[in-house]
Parts: C-alpha cells; structure tokens; sequence
C-alpha cells in the first residue's frame, strides 16, 4: 500500500520540480549520501554539484506515483522527466518514460541517505508487468 510522502522527501520533490538547488540542498543532512546509479556523492558540497549538474542542469521534474514504509526507511517510485537525453533523442539507455526507485534514510527530518536506481534493478528499459514484479515491494506499482 501506498503511504503519504515524508515532508523531507516531499520537499525534495517540490524543490527538484522548481529547480531550486537552495531548497534541494536544505532537504540534505550534512554528510549524507546520494548513490544515482551506482556513483556515490558524499557529503553536501557533492550532493550539490551533482544537483546543479545532473538535476537542475537538466531541468530534472520528479512525479512521485508509490511510496512504501519499509522498516523506517522509504521507497519511492517516481516518473522523471527532462531535458536529459533519451530513447528517440540520441543513442541512450534511458527510455522515453523513465520510473526509477528512490531509496530514502531519513533522521531528524533529513534525508541521511538517498539511492537512486532503476525499477527493474538492472537496466532503464520501460516498465513491463514482468520488472514491475522484479520491484523491492510486493504492493502493485501504479504508473
């Protein structure tokens, strides 16, 4: 089942769609660490280079359509979009809708933690009944 967004990640959320890099930032705990596909930036000074380059750069939005509560921690599945390259545009691993999974940690109201991974665990292709059953929750994705 499907929870309502934490302040902190519904935040980032309204901070990434208004590419606010400020307001982005001040979702972060000091020292807290983004891994986005498998490339970790530690710490706010590279969570914030990573965000002016990679979100508001390219004009990164963020549709968040399942949350799941798992143990304290949450599990965000999101449709982004943008101005990032994509099947059609160039050659690209990244499909015309893209859904990844968001893995949030939070303390003391602030992201500590945030993974960033395809919903499928592997590659970026479109969503199919078989990568939505792949997915780290058990509730039915709803994109």
């Amino acid at each position: 089942m499907s929870v309502p967004l934490p302040k902190p990640i519904a935040d980032l959320v309204k901070a990434t769609n208004s590419f606010n890099v400020d307001a982005f930032m001040e979702t972060f705990a000091d020292g807290a660490l983004v891994n986005d596909r498998h490339r970790q930036f530690w710490g706010k000074d590279a969570i914030k280079r990573w965000c002016e380059i990679e979100i508001v750069g390219d004009r990164v939005t963020m549709e968040a359509s399942h949350v799941v509560h798992h143990f304290g921690d949450f599990i965000v599945t999101a449709k982004f979009g943008g101005d990032y390259e994509r099947a059609g545009d160039k050659p690209t691993d990244l499909p015309k809708v893209l859904y990844l999974a968001l893995y949030f940690t939070l303390r003391s109201d602030k992201i500590v933690q945030m993974i960033v991974l395809p919903i499928n665990g592997r590659n970026l292709s479109a969503p199919t009944a078989t990568s939505e059953a792949a997915t780290p929750f058990s509730t039915p994705l709803k994109l």
